[in-house]
């Protein structure tokens, strides 16, 4: 009879652990992602529209669950803040830096082509691809997605067209091309929304020195120099380490989106089509007076918060 109960101790202690061991599995925490797109702005007067066919996002090598299917986006639709949902996943908590948009350069969501180009005012589709090597995935430079142990968390995706997209002068294929693989991916970045604010604000120019365009650029605290002013890398980008840039409107209003919460600096530039090619060229950096009493090089911004930062034109200051 003691070997009996013997036994049965053992059995049931067995089932615990195997019970205990069945909860701890179960216990894997998730959190849902969504993925969103949005857009910097793009310095041709000549171009309408600029579409990328978007196949799947990856993270860490594995495609969203819940990818809303192949989508053909104009990303200039999607600008001051503005986005375009792409799809959401169920990820195990934690933290992921490798991020990718697979995009579909030959055919789009309805099987035309091509797939991924650039639309002018004349209604000409230009193909757009880096070359005939370039990879069909972007990996988003510096990618930190975090995701929490429950809840939903937003990720932005930020395809800056201006440092993406350049002129492809003398091809007897394409106007324009994209930029190559790694200037392509620097032109990409990824913000977290919870994690990000705004700056948004207005250039009031009375002497009207500012020409056709203002764009406003902002890096963060203490990286900008004068190299920025100069082309820069195999494509010549101009302004390329500018974390995001914004361009204002009729009104001289500005948005600059889903800046990581930090410390930042702003530049703005005044553009001119001088020679009336629809391709605008630096006319100068703005001199400007700050009406809120702001230091334009030292601008904090937090997670939620909108920062708003009116200006006034002074001089300009020719590059």
């Amino acid at each position: 009879m003691k070997v009996s109960i013997f036994k049965s101790a053992a059995f049931a202690a067995l089932l615990l652990i195997g019970f205990t061991s069945c909860k701890d599995d179960d216990n894997t925490t998730t959190g849902n992602v969504a993925f969103e797109v949005t857009d910097g702005p793009i310095d041709d007067t000549n171009i309408e529209g600029v579409f990328v066919t978007v196949a799947s996002v990856k993270v860490d090598g594995e495609q969203i669950s819940d990818f809303n299917g192949k989508q053909t986006i104009d990303l200039m639709a999607y600008q001051n803040g503005q986005t375009k949902t792409l799809g959401g996943a169920d990820l195990s908590a934690g933290v992921y830096s490798d991020i990718r948009l697979v995009l579909d350069y030959d055919q789009d969501a309805s099987g035309n082509t091509p797939g991924t180009y650039v639309l002018t005012k004349d209604g000409v589709k230009h193909a757009l691809k880096a070359g005939a090597s370039a990879s069909s995935e972007i990996k988003v430079n510096a990618a930190t997605l975090d995701v929490p142990s429950s809840g939903d968390v937003t990720a932005v995706i930020d395809f800056d067209l201006r440092k993406s997209v350049r002129y492809n002068s003398g091809s007897t294929t394409s106007d324009y091309q994209f930029v190559t693989d790694s200037e392509l991916a620097a032109s990409t970045r990824l913000a977290m929304k919870s994690r990000s604010g705004t700056i948004k604000g207005q250039v009031t120019d009375a002497l009207n020195l500012s020409g056709d365009k203002v764009v406003v650029y902002v890096y963060e605290k203490g990286t900008f120099t004068s190299a920025e002013t100069t082309p820069q890398g195999s494509s010549g980008v101009m302004f390329k380490n500018a974390v995001t840039s914004a361009v204002t409107d009729s009104n001289g209003n500005y948005n600059l989106s889903y800046l990581e919460a930090g410390d930042y600096e702003l530049h703005y530039v005044a553009y001119d089509d001088t020679d009336n090619n629809s391709q605008l060229e630096e006319k100068g950096m703005l001199v400007l007076t700050v009406l809120n009493g702001l230091n334009l090089n030292a601008i904090t911004v937090g997670a939620g918060a909108t920062v708003q930062l009116n200006v006034t034109v002074a001089s300009i200051l020719p590059l």
